[in-house]
């Protein structure tokens, strides 16, 4: 298949898909790690952080929990029932959005890198701009590298898990549900996105490298009247070799609503800021099953941006290249390419 710019998209079979499985064998060894029980030895699993050394296991047990700031590589496991709620003295991002785990970094750097996150329930139900109780994101980084979350469940929120800047992130097996959105009606606009790998658009040259998104679910619906934006299941920002594979991703076409729903989107430009230049390159886009999405799977740009050394097979649904439809039925918004590119806007 050859792109816009003449530059030849990569075909490979399942057996280069089942290579990239390698990274699902990265994670931190954990010799001598010592594990901390919350609650039974610590109220909270921020004061169990705090005690830790790298490598120690934070176990969770059942019960709502406040989420914390990850500053060192630990392993934090729900055991499939620890719930983390929003709280006020748990990490809060700009404009009063409370977040479920966040691995903070700058320069570059992250003291969190290595950790990993499984097991957890995120609950953010309910959450808006009227309505910031709630989280509103489950897990967010920046420039962590070497981060593992998953299977996680997260309810509502308005973007999921969140990989700025980092390199060799597995994302594997995680559900979220009733994805939501910032509407842009109040304070605040923004979201709307499953799982993001993002630059740092304040670091453009720390670009995320080599991430996996495999096997996840996502499930979200875009208000009635919303056409600020798209809402997305899986976001990739000018990153550099990241593989999506298998995941099932359904943000469907609301009639009622200008906004258009994308199963996987992989673009260069956001929040109507400059397009990133290079675009996003070496990306794996395979076996995503977005039928149930207004679009499967959409790479923007124009003139190659985004297409360079991309492998796009397998996909169900809806799949645009540069505003052309390479596979499926054109769908209902024809708003495509950067003159009439709809605005996505993370949260950072």
């Amino acid at each position: 298949m050859i792109d816009a710019a003449g530059s030849r998209l990569r075909v490979f079979g399942v057996g280069f898909i089942a290579a990239a499985g390698v990274w699902l064998a990265a994670a931190p060894g954990e010799a001598q790690a010592r594990t901390r029980r919350v609650p039974e030895r610590y109220a909270t699993i921020q004061a169990a952080v705090d005690a830790a050394d790298a490598g120690d296991v934070i176990d969770v047990g059942p019960g709502r929990h406040c989420g914390a700031t990850i500053d060192r590589p630990v392993r934090l496991d729900g055991n499939g029932r620890a719930v983390i709620v929003g709280c006020a003295e748990g990490p809060t991002l700009g404009g009063g959005i409370r977040a479920g785990f966040r691995l903070p970094g700058a320069d570059g750097a992250s003291a969190a890198s290595g950790t990993q996150i499984e097991g957890f329930v995120f609950d953010g139900r309910g959450v808006s701009a009227a309505n910031l109780e709630p989280l509103g994101v489950a897990i967010i980084g920046a420039f962590a590298n070497d981060v593992r979350v998953e299977r996680n469940r997260i309810l509502g929120t308005v973007q999921g898990i969140t990989n700025t800047g980092g390199d060799r992130w597995v994302i594997v097996h995680n559900v979220i549900d009733d994805l939501t959105v910032f509407d842009c009606t109040g304070a605040l606009c923004g979201g709307g996105d499953g799982i993001v790998i993002q630059v740092a658009t304040s670091a453009p040259d720390r670009r995320p490298s080599r991430n996996l998104v495999a096997g996840n679910v996502v499930n979200g619906a875009i208000p009635d009247g919303f056409g600020v934006f798209s809402m997305v299941g899986v976001f990739v920002f000018a990153a550099d070799g990241t593989v999506v594979t298998r995941n099932r991703l359904s943000i469907p076409d609301n009639p009622n609503a200008d906004a258009i729903g994308q199963g996987v989107l992989v673009d260069n430009s956001c929040c109507g800021q400059a397009a990133v230049t290079p675009g996003a390159r070496n990306t794996v886009v395979t076996f995503n099953d977005g039928r149930d999405s207004e679009i499967g799977v959409e790479i923007d740009g124009t003139g190659g941006e985004n297409t360079q050394g991309l492998v796009l097979f397998g996909n169900a649904g809806t799949v645009l290249v540069e505003g052309t439809v390479v596979e499926g039925r054109t769908p209902r918004h024809r708003r495509f390419g950067h003159a009439g590119r709809f605005r996505h806007c993370t949260l950072n």
